[in-house]
């Protein structure tokens, strides 16, 4: 070829390798020191319910459009999504991932949702009796109500016996009816009567009926009488009508009466008893304070209560502590000393020290104590008043103890928790009495690791804000507040949960494996490493988009 020729038809292609046979004979597995493993992990949300619901599975049956499913998930372990909708406080959303990306997952809207639908499904069959034992559970609250819940699922006759004339225990008698409608919280405990659950009301065990009936007639006995005796202020109070403690003023109400509080009502206390007590004195036509010896950064009670209590018009004194009422014709006035904040105390939080101001006077015509609450626990048999575990069992073989009767917790899913778990450790108990040989599981532990927030690949999801919960528009009566998201918002809220730990299919491994070394398992839905292939350049791993994928050393 001429050099003219060679300079129109352009430079010579450079010399290529080219195969005529599969990759497959070329086996370059051996070249790696690490190798990618696809891990089942949980989410963080998961880690910090107390009562452990995997909350990424049912969100995820959403997503796939299977409804009663996802309300058949939540019910492993908690018999009451439509209570724990309106008013727990939901630390799976302070946990979840995506909270620092564009705001946690409205978990608890999303679970309001479901409750409410399992609530307007026909009453479920009761529960199959299958052991002989019976099982008497002391108290309505939330754990009494799941654990008998949970030993119905295992098979056992539950009754349970109530001192007041309704059950509910907390749920009713402490928790206001703009937070927690009666009406749901009486179709949710027919809900359960119906699987089969007895309810004894106006039945004060160590009284109306005796500790020895009790233990005569049934197997096992779970003490869950909760915490309902309000603590003092530390020092002496004027003998007056106008002084109520947090719980008796709330219980009041609850059961439909309105007590006189006068022009203005001042609420010692930082927790959410202090915000219903607030509240509540609005609804009567009060002002109202709250007086706190901390700041706002510090109070116990939900975020979102005190900006609603804000809304509503309460105020808040900050870091002033009462050391003194006086009763003055029909006014008391309270005197408080200013407080600063010093160190850490064991909660973690600053603690409250005298400061050099001056002392004061706050004039008001009630005065609500909502400092704390304590267990009555000399009503119990000795040996049954204290907790050896977490399963709750007693000094008493067959005594079991749990919720606000021996937690400092004192939630509503703590509660709950407490419950699932004394169910099982009942279980156990009477299955080793027969001698079966039952597993003692803790259904509010994880069974996996909790995926940290750096696992997830930011990268595969969009910026979606967090759907707000729909708020009444009336004026301040007892009629809910918090009307939750519309359908269609709390599904998109499940569409936004990251499923963390969870392989759910997207493939984008078996796209970016630049050896081709991963193909789709033979149950068509989880993916195989072909380690023989495999270098172990760990890009499946880094862009697995929710932490499945981890990568470790050859050999381990």
């Amino acid at each position: 070829m001429s050099d003219s020729a060679s300079a129109i038809a352009g430079p010579r292609t450079p010399p290529i390798s080219i195969s005529s046979t599969s990759t497959e004979v070329n086996r370059t597995g051996s070249w790696k020191y690490i190798r990618p493993v696809y891990v089942d992990g949980s989410g963080p949300c998961q880690a910090a319910c107390p009562t452990g619901i995997d909350i990424a599975a049912y969100m995820a049956l959403l997503r796939a459009g299977r409804t009663h499913a996802a309300g058949a998930e939540i019910l492993r372990h908690n018999p009451l999504p439509a209570i724990t909708g309106r008013v727990c406080d939901h630390p799976c959303e302070a946990s979840c991932n995506r909270a620092q990306y564009d705001g946690a997952v409205a978990v608890h809207a999303v679970e309001r949702m479901l409750g409410d639908d399992i609530l307007a499904q026909p009453a479920p069959a009761p529960l199959p009796v299958q052991h002989e034992e019976k099982i008497a559970v002391v108290g309505s609250g939330p754990a009494g109500l799941a654990c008998a819940y949970h030993l119905s699922k295992y098979g056992y006759r539950t009754e349970i016996f109530e001192q007041d004339e309704l059950p509910g225990g907390m749920l009713r008698s402490g928790i206001p009816e703009y937070r927690l409608p009666r009406d749901v919280l009486d179709r949710q405990i027919d809900w359960l009567r119906a699987l089969g659950v007895r309810i004894h009301c106006g039945q004060r065990v160590g009284e109306t009926v005796s500790w020895a009936e009790l233990t005569a007639e049934f197997s096992a006995v779970f003490i869950a009488t909760g915490a309902h005796i309000s603590r003092g202020p530390g020092f002496a109070l004027p003998a007056t009508h106008a002084i109520w403690s947090g719980l008796y003023f709330l219980s009041q109400v609850n059961r439909g009466e309105r007590p006189p509080v006068g022009e203005h009502v001042v609420v010692i206390g930082g927790g959410n008893t202090a915000i219903d007590c607030a509240r509540t004195a609005l609804r009567l036509g009060a002002t109202a304070t709250i007086a706190y010896r901390r700041t706002r950064a510090e109070m116990p009670a939900l975020p979102e209560e005190i900006a609603e209590a804000e809304q509503e018009g309460v105020r808040f004194l900050y870091l002033a502590s009462p050391i003194a009422v006086r009763k003055a014709g029909a006014s008391l006035f309270v005197t408080f000393e200013p407080m600063t904040l010093g160190d850490a105390d064991a909660s973690g939080r600053r603690q409250p020290i005298r400061d050099e101001l001056p002392c004061f006077e706050v004039q008001c015509d009630t005065l609500i104590t909502a400092i704390g609450e304590d267990a009555e626990l000399g009503i119990l048999p000795a040996g049954a008043e204290r907790a050896q575990d977490s399963w709750g069992t007693t000094e008493i073989a067959n005594l079991f103890i749990g919720g606000d009767a021996v937690s400092t917790a004192r939630t509503v899913a703590s509660a709950l928790g407490a419950g699932l778990r004394a169910a099982a450790a009942i279980h156990e108990y009477l299955g080793s009495c027969r001698g079966d040989d039952v597993i003692l599981e803790d259904w509010t532990c994880p069974e996996h690791e909790a995926v940290p927030a750096d696992s997830v690949n930011l990268n595969h999801f969009g910026r979606v804000a967090r759907h707000r919960d729909r708020r009444s528009q009336r004026a301040l009566p007892f009629a809910e507040t918090n009307l939750g998201l519309a359908r269609a918002d709390a599904l998109a809220e499940a569409a936004r949960c990251f499923e963390c730990g969870a392989c759910n299919s997207c493939e984008l491994c078996l796209i970016y494996c630049a050896d081709a070394a991963i193909k789709r398992g033979s149950d068509g839905t989880r993916f195989e490493i072909m380690l023989d292939y495999c270098k172990g350049c760990g890009v499946c791993a880094a862009e697995c988009p929710r932490g499945a994928i981890v990568m470790t050393r050859e050999g381990l």
